[in-house]
């Protein structure tokens, strides 16, 4: 297979050497790994905020083209320490797959490339690629679990832009008024896709123009500060253009035009004030014409034994992960409807309102209301047990709220506690009701209002190969106006319920 090699020592054959053993050993993690590969791509293809993860391999290609002058100067010499990266980022991988955890597989997936590419070339080679290489990283689909706070961050200058203005603003979490007309902040206005975009660029841009590390640092910093700033004064000169306008422009699509050019003149800006502190020759250098000799490279029997190494390194992880997923649980599931406490009494109609949060691929659900006097509580119960992707309690699209919802829309997202319950407390407002969310998170003798917690408690159920039963508990009424909670009668409910509640949880399982 690398017999061809060994025919010339010159550069172009050792530039042949390293483009081949490199491919192999990233086509290999590929191969073993092409589950999580294709669903890292079919997020680049789907997603707009992610769609620049299909121009990163391209660009890691087109780096390296650029270097092959200097990468063909340094011989291939396997690397067999590096086995142990590779194998730690296999076992993340493995972490993350037990945890459904998509954000450590994927990242666990682009340190074995890098790591199997380094078993291959060697230490040497590896480090003076190491831009090209670790740049893959920018194809992981990261970055989400900014949105929350890019948003509130978006809603605070424009709501402060407003008033600085002139115009009063009456605001709700992310929702406001003024005298023109209404407006929400939602998940698009968040920036997010500016934001990485702009970092991934401004990197590239950086390691291409400039060769200190103290002005690649400081143009990184701006390419991340930037896209903010720009994003909060976007979403203060739409506000502004509908308010002057009486609502004639920047209210339907020309509302993301003017978003996406103002944006497109402020990163442009940004790369060309970036330009005039450019350093000459900050690139390597790509002649292949050179003639003076270079080290031995290792045999091709030795590459190719790094290469199986390799294989052999990672293909480890796949028979275990199935392994550990094979979660025991219960052939059937079903919740019984907790019984009524005294002065409760359960309410045979639907739920009084018109909302209801987004669950998917549980195991059993529970809706149920309970009437105390004039008010009424609505109990939803969302159960789960020998969980996989796609069917597990912690899961992207389990919402309140979601993004395509033009109803409903979350003005209160805070930490709270409900008859001694770490409890998450959100409000949701649409048309013609205002609701207050109570929730926790059963995990069978612990409960959590961490997301992350939860996940953790599942890796090591997992680990263990223990039950992973666990519940979605969230207790809502409808407000009768913004000044008045539901708090008392929620807390009154919880404690009076909690031990009932936990007794149909524990029962949900049908052996």
């Amino acid at each position: 297979m690398f017999a061809a090699f060994d025919v010339s020592d010159s550069r172009s054959a050792n530039w042949r050497r390293i483009v081949v053993s490199g491919a192999i050993a990233f086509a290999i993690v590929v191969a073993v790994f092409f589950p999580t590969a294709r669903e890292v791509a079919s997020i680049w293809w789907r997603s707009q905020t992610f769609a620049h993860g299909l121009v990163v391999l391209p660009i890691v290609c087109w780096l390296l083209w650029g270097m092959r002058g200097d990468l063909a100067t340094i011989p291939v010499r396997p690397a067999w320490s590096a086995l142990i990266p590779l194998a730690m980022a296999g076992f993340g991988w493995l972490i993350g797959e037990s945890a459904s955890v998509a954000a450590v597989s994927h990242f666990s997936l682009a340190g074995m490339l890098f790591s199997a590419v380094w078993v291959v070339w060697g230490h040497a080679l590896t480090w003076r690629a190491i831009f090209p290489l670790t740049f893959v990283v920018f194809g992981v689909p990261f970055g989400e679990f900014l949105v929350p706070n890019l948003m509130n961050h978006t809603a605070d200058f424009t709501v402060f832009a407003l008033r600085l203005t002139g115009i009063p603003v009456f605001r709700e979490g992310n929702s406001f008024i003024i005298p023109s007309g209404s407006w929400s902040v939602v998940e698009a206005c968040s920036g997010i896709r500016y934001l990485i975009a702009s970092v991934m660029v401004g990197v590239l841009f950086a390691w291409l123009n400039y060769r200190s590390t103290r002005r690649r640092l400081l143009f990184v910093i701006a390419a991340f500060l930037v896209p903010l700033v720009a994003n909060w004064l976007r979403a203060y000169m739409i506000v502004m253009l509908g308010h002057l306008s009486g609502n004639t422009i920047a209210t339907g699509v020309d509302h993301l035009i003017y978003g996406w050019l103002f944006f497109g003149v402020v990163i442009l800006a940004l790369f060309w004030v970036g330009s005039v502190w450019r350093e000459p020759d900050a690139h390597a250098s790509n002649d292949l014409s050179g003639t003076a000799p270079i080290s031995r490279a290792a045999s091709a029997a030795s590459i190719g034994a790094a290469c199986l190494a390799v294989f052999a390194s990672t293909i480890v992880w796949r028979p275990l992960e199935s392994w550990l997923t094979e979660t025991p649980g219960a052939p059937a599931y079903q919740i019984d409807a907790p019984a009524a406490a005294p002065g409760w009494q359960a309410v045979a109609d639907a739920a009084p309102t018109h909302w209801t949060p987004t669950f998917v691929g549980e195991r059993s659900r529970l809706v149920k209301a309970y009437r105390k006097g004039d008010q009424t509580v609505t109990l939803f119960i969302a159960y789960y047990a020998q969980q996989t992707s796609g069917r597990e309690l912690v899961q992207w699209d389990n919402r309140l709220v979601t993004a395509e919802d033009k109803q409903w829309r979350m003005i209160a997202d805070e930490s709270a506690a409900i008859a001694d319950i770490p409890v998450r407390h959100n409000q949701v407002l649409g048309s013609p009701d205002r609701v207050e969310i109570w929730s926790w998170m059963w995990l069978g003798d612990r409960i959590t209002a961490d997301p992350r917690q939860a996940k953790i408690e599942l890796m090591k159920d997992r680990l263990a190969r223990r039950q992973d039963d666990s519940a979605a508990v969230l207790v809502y009424a409808l407000q009768p106006d913004s000044a008045t909670s539901t708090k008392p009668l929620v807390d009154a409910f919880v404690r009076e319920h909690r031990t009932e509640i936990e007794r149909v949880l524990r029962a949900t399982p049908r052996y």
